[in-house]
């Protein structure tokens, strides 16, 4: 069973590797055409054809010999076809060869020119020479025929070696071989493409599905968010993302997927999300919940608000309560105004029913906001007025849900934690840092703090793994 489970993983990561280069295809095009002009240019205008022209040669009886061959003659003629390959690639053949042809190169040059081979159980030779001039090549291998004919005669004093092709004028060259050079660039342009992605996604230090949750963390995933029109995504200005939400007094925010549109995608998932929570609380009521997440811009606010309105959806009276008392948002959400809210109640006494408002365009939801930012965030939530209004919220409402600080920055939702029935943690896919929610993950259990699970927001609808995991809880929960 083991060995199955280690096989369903293998293939899903498999599959993930695929998802991923194909997600990123363009890379792999991008490197392909630079990979294939590069050769292109390379093979058609930069390096010089190289052309070659070839000469056969025999070794056999001596021309002036007859009567037949003797057993001894062509067992000398075996051993002078070394002796004569060894000669045609001396410095001696090329010092007379570049004399007599008047040519413009060295020794060694010439030498690295001339290929010598003999065919295996025969005494045939070839001579080739290689050239960017055809006419060249053509003129050296008839030279050098020339030249061990000669040679034999001399040095060997045999007349053995006859010409039996002699070099011709080469109508292509042998190199470069365009269409070749053309496939194998087209080949090491894809394959350094899939590398490159391959390695971004190896250094890539942020979290992206669940199965990077559950290995990181130890977190099971509650609930996957998709990417959707309206929300604030530009992950690059998380210090300015909050300035820069609008507010309209008595317009709900287009962050409000659940409301706005109930149909959508998201809407259905924060849906499955309020079905994973009421499945937690199954062994122990959860009353109250505090969502926080690693760093800014994670989708926290817009997911703790989201999750309010699919609750109180269900007929459930649910307050959503701004625990962030630094840079609160939950406001500009719901279209009211910030003049009083949760810091009035604690420092000035205030009931929290004068403070609690209610959102007209949804049904038994309730909101408590900030009110005017304190200095002191960490002492007002850590004090006992705190605890004791979070225990009377949870008696008045059937659900209480708290807007927090991120964790790993401040202590403010770690604080806040300590008093809820449980936490969520808000994992943006894709940009999450491992490191941070590690972090995040050791100040939540620093306090002893019931993380309920993991919610991981902006992810790609179009990734295998929201669709794997969409198919997965309908399933369970069917």
């Amino acid at each position: 069973m083991q060995n199955g489970m280690k096989e369903d993983l293998m293939e899903i990561d498999l599959r993930e590797i695929i998802r991923i280069i194909f997600r990123q295809w363009w890379v792999v095009g991008v490197f392909f055409l630079i990979s294939v002009t590069a050769s292109f240019v390379l093979s058609f205008y930069v390096l010089q054809p190289v052309y070659k022209a070839e000469a056969t040669l025999f070794v056999g009886k001596e021309g002036s010999k007859t009567g037949g061959i003797e057993l001894g003659e062509i067992q000398l003629n075996d051993k002078l076809v070394l002796d004569y390959r060894e000669i045609i690639k001396s410095r001696l053949a090329a010092r007379e060869i570049i004399e007599k042809l008047n040519l413009d190169m060295s020794i060694e040059a010439f030498q690295e020119c001339v290929t010598v081979t003999t065919v295996n159980n025969s005494r045939l030779i070839k001579i080739a020479f290689l050239s960017s001039d055809p006419r060249l090549a053509m003129d050296v291998a008839n030279a050098l025929s020339e030249f061990i004919i000669k040679k034999a005669e001399d040095i060997v004093d045999v007349k053995n070696v006859q010409v039996i092709d002699a070099a011709e004028f080469p109508s292509r060259p042998i190199k470069p071989n365009k269409k070749m050079n053309l496939a194998i660039a087209g080949v090491v342009g894809i394959m350094a493409g899939i590398g490159v992605i391959l390695i971004i996604e190896y250094l890539d230090s942020t979290l992206k599905n669940s199965e990077d949750v559950e290995r990181y963390l130890g977190f099971n995933v509650i609930g996957e968010i998709p990417k959707f029109e309206g929300e604030k995504r530009n992950h690059r200005k998380k210090r300015n993302s909050v300035d820069s939400l609008s507010f309209e007094r008595g317009k709900l925010s287009s962050n409000l997927i659940s409301f706005h549109d109930p149909k959508a995608r998201a809407s259905e998932a924060y849906r499955a999300l309020r079905t994973n929570i009421g499945f937690l609380g199954v062994d122990r009521q959860i009353k109250s919940i505090v969502v926080t997440s690693p760093d800014q811009a994670e989708g926290k606010s817009t997911t703790c608000a989201n999750i309010a309105i699919s609750m109180a959806q269900t007929d459930k009276k649910v307050l959503l309560l701004e625990c962030d008392l630094r840079k609160p948002k939950i406001h500009k959400y719901f279209g009211v105004e910030n003049d009083k809210g949760l810091t009035d109640v604690i420092v000035n006494n205030m009931e929290y029913e004068a403070v609690t408002r209610k959102i007209d365009q949804i049904k038994n939801l309730y909101v408590i906001t900030c009110g005017p930012i304190p200095p002191n965030p960490a002492e007002i939530l850590e004090s006992a007025k705190m605890n004791d209004l979070i225990n009377r919220l949870k008696d008045s409402f059937d659900m209480v849900i708290l807007d927090s600080p991120p964790v790993s920055e401040l202590t403010d939702a770690a604080i806040v934690s300590k008093n809820a029935d449980g936490v969520i943690l808000v994992i943006a896919s894709g940009e999450s840092n491992i490191d941070m929610a590690r972090h995040a993950k050791s100040a939540l259990e620093n306090v002893k703090a019931r993380v309920l699970g993991v919610v991981l927001t902006k992810l790609d609808r179009s990734s295998g793994s929201y669709h794997y995991y969409r198919y997965r809880n309908y399933y369970y929960y069917r």
